[in-house]
């Protein structure tokens, strides 16, 4: 039974946050018309918990009165509550198209506050039919009303509003054209150049206008942009150059090329490029990225070392890198002075440009660079004359090998597997001497590099190594050889006695992926070892062969845990919806997770099996197999679940599944009106 209000009313007063948070789940059981003065104390609740589970319990009970919409109007003007006002806002915007009408009522409201607060809800519903009474708003007594009413004429998106918001461009109010410019870039229609170009003599709007034409930019504005990189005052020249990348993505590729390309490399050496360059220190974070792509662009070697430093940071690493080789070989000279005074970050950066542009005479620093302190440098070093091809280095940076730290010694490998192709019979001797090695650590080392020499013998030979880990590498090796006698070597390894060989030998015998691994596969399906069968069916998967159909369903009668997991997922791939009822068996499977897995392999084949379950799966014993499936039943059925859901969270005792439940009602009841 539910809680009865008198009690909730007591345990909305308690000082504990989560007994009223529940207190507000238990309100969703009563009819909304005698819960509702209940639910407007909790959406003023002083914990934003409580809050948003009120508010969600509103939404949910979808109520469609005015009644109701007049008395959230009514909490807007709680200018001593700020939360309970937040909150109000909250459930007019998820009420929707119920709570236009009235609102439309307050726009005249004498309290500017309200007026404002009203602009703001509509903005958020996205009420096209509104839009001629939002535009008398921008001839509002109050500022802030009047700003409230072009930036959410920007929200809305209506283009009926752009001739009103275009005359407040010609009006004296310098911060309502700048909402206005937001809102035109919002809208997204053509704008009529005329209408923003005089605005450029406007010292304060500058960045806002060359921000409006990074969204609504053409062709046509390209002189006005290739001007503006070089505005005086830095913020406008970093707007004006965002806004010509913009731009350039919108152009053909041929139009970007002569528009926009052409003319910025002309610009190399120039005070332009000078200033461009600055313009990447300080600019705004989310501005940096189409400025790094500026500064590629135009190719100028001054911008090397700012692009270096702001490579330091991951998120720009890929453009920095992408723009200093577009600036290529004349920026050798400057990374190779700044690498004696850069630090650690910087010169790993550098030593792996160097290798990147093909820098042969770098040799000798990146060879010296091998000995450093730091690891990330040794590493990209290492790295570095592996791509450069460097003849004589292999000795060296085998040397790595045996370094302490692991990124040191893959870097090196990986390296050596470089210069295999360049400097062969050095990492062939090195390998014939590691082969031999009482290290396992050198036979591994090995068997990792004997496939760039395609030496499948060496590698046939490892593959029967005394330490599995040389087993393991020398399988793994040998799929990338793909030589006519990889098959047979792989599938001797599938009887190795060591299982993570055998995984390992599944997964090469997939990575083959040809019509010969098929039987392998199937065999490895009765390896005692769960994960060499779950690698064996990812083969399988992978595959898509229908022969592997029978031994993958012999396998399912037998199976549980992820090996069953699995086991459905490779069935569903490789037979389709031939084989869903060998899956929707699953569903009644005692391990939950199995359960969940049969959810979401049935899901995708439409939703024909979900009434035949639906009592079975709405009850079930754990909850995340319930969580599941009603986020499955609303993405399946839309609003055809929205009784399914409301039987569903009468029954259900959980927190999380009921704040589940809950939110997917609002939700789909919000998409309905």
């Amino acid at each position: 039974m539910p809680m009865d209000l008198d009690t909730i009313s007591s345990e909305l007063r308690s000082p504990d946050e989560e007994v009223r948070r529940l207190a507000v789940v238990e309100l969703s059981r009563h009819p909304f018309e005698s819960a509702m003065e209940l639910l407007f104390i909790a959406m003023g609740d002083e914990s934003w918990r409580v809050r948003k589970e009120a508010v969600a319990v509103l939404a949910a009970a979808n109520p469609t009165g005015d009644e109701v919409v007049e008395r959230l109007i009514d909490l807007l003007r709680s200018s001593d509550n700020a939360g309970l006002r937040n909150s109000a806002v909250e459930s007019l915007e998820r009420l929707g198209q119920v709570a236009i009408a009235p609102l439309c009522r307050y726009l005249k409201d004498p309290d500017h506050d309200l007026r404002k607060f009203v602009i703001d809800v509509l903005g958020s519903i996205g009420c096209a039919s509104c839009v001629s009474l939002l535009v008398r708003s921008l001839e509002d007594t109050d500022p802030n009303v009047r700003v409230a009413a072009a930036e959410n004429l920007g929200k809305i998106g209506d283009q009926s509003a752009l001739p009103y918001l275009l005359q407040v461009l010609e009006r004296e109010e310098v911060w309502l054209k700048f909402t206005v410019l937001d809102a035109l870039a919002q809208i997204g229609a053509p704008v009529p150049l005329s209408a923003l170009q005089p605005l450029l003599e406007e010292r304060l709007l500058k960045r806002a206008v060359y921000d409006c034409l990074a969204v609504l930019g053409d062709g046509d504005c390209l002189s006005i942009l290739f001007m503006g990189l070089g505005e005086t005052a830095r913020s406008a020249r970093q707007s004006a150059g965002v806004a010509l990348v913009r731009v350039r993505d919108r152009l053909s590729e041929d139009d970007a090329q002569t528009g926009v390309d052409l003319p910025l490399r002309l610009l190399r050496g120039s005070k332009t490029a000078e200033g461009m360059i600055a313009a990447l220190n300080g600019a705004d974070p989310a501005q940096l990225d189409p400025l790094v792509r500026l500064a590629g662009g135009v190719g100028d070697e001054r911008a090397t070392v700012p692009l270096l430093k702001l490579a330091g940071d991951e998120r720009l690493r890929n453009s920095c890198l992408d723009a200093l080789r577009q600036i290529g070989s004349i920026a050798i000279p400057r990374l190779l002075e700044h690498f004696t005074t850069a630090d650690y970050q910087e010169k790993t950066i550098v030593a792996f440009l160097l290798g990147e542009l093909g820098c042969s005479e770098a040799t000798p620093l990146l060879v010296g660079g091998l000995a450093d302190d730091f690891p990330g440098l040794r590493a990209s070093c290492a790295l570095a004359l592996g791509r450069l091809a460097s003849r004589g280095v292999s000795r060296a940076v085998a040397k790595l090998l045996e370094d302490s730290e692991p990124q040191v010694r893959d870097a090196a490998l990986q390296a050596l597997q470089f210069l295999t192709l360049s400097d062969g019979e050095t990492v062939e001797e090195i390998c014939a001497e590691f082969v031999q090695s009482p290290s396992p650590d050198q036979r591994r080392q090995a068997a990792l590099l004997l496939w760039g020499l395609a030496d499948a013998d060496r590698l046939s030979l490892l593959a029967k190594d005394e330490d599995p880990a040389v087993r393991r590498a020398a399988v793994s090796s040998l799929a990338r050889v793909k030589l006519p006698q990889t098959v047979g070597h792989l599938s001797m390894a599938l009887s190795d006695e060591d299982p993570e060989v055998r995984v390992s030998a599944a997964q090469a015998l997939s990575e083959i992926g040809s019509a010969d691994v098929l039987e392998p596969l199937l065999v490895a399906l009765s390896d005692p070892d769960p994960w060499v069968q779950t690698a064996a069916l990812k083969g399988l998967s992978a595959l898509g062969d229908r022969g592997a159909l029978p031994g993958v369903r012999e396998l399912l009668r037998k199976a549980h845990g992820p090996v069953l997991i699995t086991g459905l997922t490779t069935l569903a791939t490789v037979g389709g919806a031939e084989e869903l009822p060998a899956i929707e068996v699953a569903l009644s499977d005692g391990d939950e997770e199995v359960v969940e897995a049969a959810i979401g392999i049935m899901s995708a084949f439409g939703d024909g099996w979900i009434d035949t379950h639906l009592d079975k799966l709405i009850s079930h014993s754990h909850w995340g197999v319930r969580r599941s499936f009603v986020k499955t039943l609303a993405q399946l059925r839309g609003a055809q679940s929205l009784p399914l859901l409301e039987r569903a969270l009468e029954g259900e005792s959980d927190s999380l599944v009921r704040g589940e439940i809950v939110g997917l009602i609002g939700r789909l009841s919000h998409a309905i009106q």
